[in-house]
């Protein structure tokens, strides 16, 4: 994990138990890149999970809420969704998701990168707002054992477009293969790279619509 944020020219500034909120730093900057991993641990991948550990209760959730929800224009049983989200799990890798925080038009009082990470945290399993960028994360089981690793800088947009390029170049041959989506390769809660290309995962609806 440490080399994915060296792609990107940055150093990791801390880590936290996800949960916790990120401590502001003494440079200023409050904008940045975090990543969600299986692990505290920069340096390793040994905390690699080989099968995808979906929450079966977080499905049934999902579904409960979202009664739109859609899988390639049907309405799915939990078992089908379940299989879907599993076909996009990685199992040598231990980096989950990849975000950023940029500016906002008004700084809040922790700072954006604190705010953003507080507000993934906060949003439930279906819910749009306030961050639902990455929600395939909120269908895992023992979210308590995750770890949050971040970086203060700026500009974010190319930091995280360098690290998610870095990403799907090292993914192992084998266990790109095995993906249902092949070309369009990131971590297991991302959605969308580069900006415009979505991961092609046949799940609809799984958000409330912004009208809601």
């Amino acid at each position: 994990m440490a080399s994915l944020f060296a792609s990107a020219d940055l150093q990791l500034d801390g880590v936290v138990p996800w949960g916790f909120r990120i401590p502001r730093t003494a440079s200023g900057t409050s904008t940045g890149i975090y990543v969600v991993a299986l692990t505290d641990n920069a340096d390793t991948t040994e905390a690699a999970i080989a099968d995808c550990p979906i929450s079966r209760t977080a499905i049934h959730t999902l579904l409960e809420v979202r009664p739109e929800l859609m899988l390639d224009g049907t309405r799915p049983d939990a078992a089908s969704l379940a299989e879907r989200l599993t076909s996009f799990w990685l199992p040598s890798e231990v980096v989950l998701y990849v975000g950023l925080a940029g500016p906002r038009k008004r700084m809040p009082t922790a700072g954006e990168l604190a705010k953003r990470v507080g507000e993934y945290y906060a949003t439930p399993l279906g819910a749009r707002a306030p961050h639902a960028g990455g929600w395939p994360l909120k269908t895992l089981a023992g979210q308590d054992q995750l770890a949050v690793h971040y970086a203060y800088c700026e500009p974010v947009d190319e930091r995280e477009r360098l690290m998610l390029a870095a990403f799907a170049a090292n993914v192992d041959p084998d266990e790109r293969a095995a993906l249902a989506d092949k070309e369009h390769v990131m971590p297991f809660a991302n959605l969308e790279y580069p900006p415009g290309t979505r991961k092609l995962h046949g799940i609809s609806g799984a958000k409330a619509s912004r009208r809601s």
